[in-house]
């Protein structure tokens, strides 16, 4: 397949999880990748970033701008997670969390928009049903997940100018990750607030990233 012959897409946390497995499908169907994450990609050109540093996803895309002159496809996937409560924990971690899981992306976003508009591109955000419904333990990553949902919902209303398409991905627990009662029933969203599609794993995320 080539559906993406030609094209460059940039994944945040491409070389591992679910960012590898996007970006080993973009790859395989034509695109040129670029990761960004903390540390070196031995599997794609990579840039090292650190998502904490507001400064980072500018100097990215002009990283990327200057190797490859284009941007076709941003996948917002890089985030972290920490478990406490409200309660137990620091704000230091609390900004943490919502400046890799919510200001960068929104940041990218911002970045990439002129090039992606002349490109025809496409934005892939990664969310999670823990910003549909909630876990108690994960309050900021819960909160950021949400903001991001937000985010991609407002640049959404914009969709009538042509020439940028975005989606969303809504990422459940995967199984090599996933804890007994993570995610307890009663946190679950509502039935009528689930997506179509709650990707679980490297297949079902590859065939969300063509969309668009």
């Amino acid at each position: 397949m080539s559906r993406f012959a030609g094209k460059i897409a940039l994944v945040t946390g491409g070389r591992s999880g679910i960012g590898q497995a996007i970006a080993r499908r973009l790859a395989a169907e034509g695109a040129r990748v670029i990761t960004a994450q903390r540390g070196p990609d031995t599997e794609f050109e990579g840039i090292e970033a650190d998502f904490t540093d507001t400064a980072s996803p500018d100097k990215v895309l002009a990283e990327i701008i200057a190797r490859a002159g284009r941007l076709d496809v941003l996948v917002n996937n890089a985030g972290m997670m920490q478990e406490a409560r409200v309660e137990d924990m620091s704000l230091a971690d609390w900004e943490r969390t919502i400046l890799v899981n919510l200001t960068a992306p929104f940041l990218f976003i911002k970045a990439a928009m002129p090039h992606l508009r002349r490109a025809q591109g496409a934005i892939v955000n990664i969310g999670s049903i823990e910003g549909l419904g909630s876990n108690p333990q994960h309050a900021a990553y819960s909160a950021s997940k949400a903001g991001l949902h937000g985010l991609i919902h407002a640049c959404s209303l914009q969709r009538r100018r042509p020439g940028l398409d975005r989606h969303r991905v809504e990422r459940g627990l995967r199984r090599r990750h996933a804890r007994p009662r993570r995610l307890p029933p009663e946190h679950w969203p509502h039935p009528s607030r689930r997506p179509h599609w709650q990707a679980r794993g490297s297949c079902g995320l590859g065939g969300m990233v063509g969309i668009g």
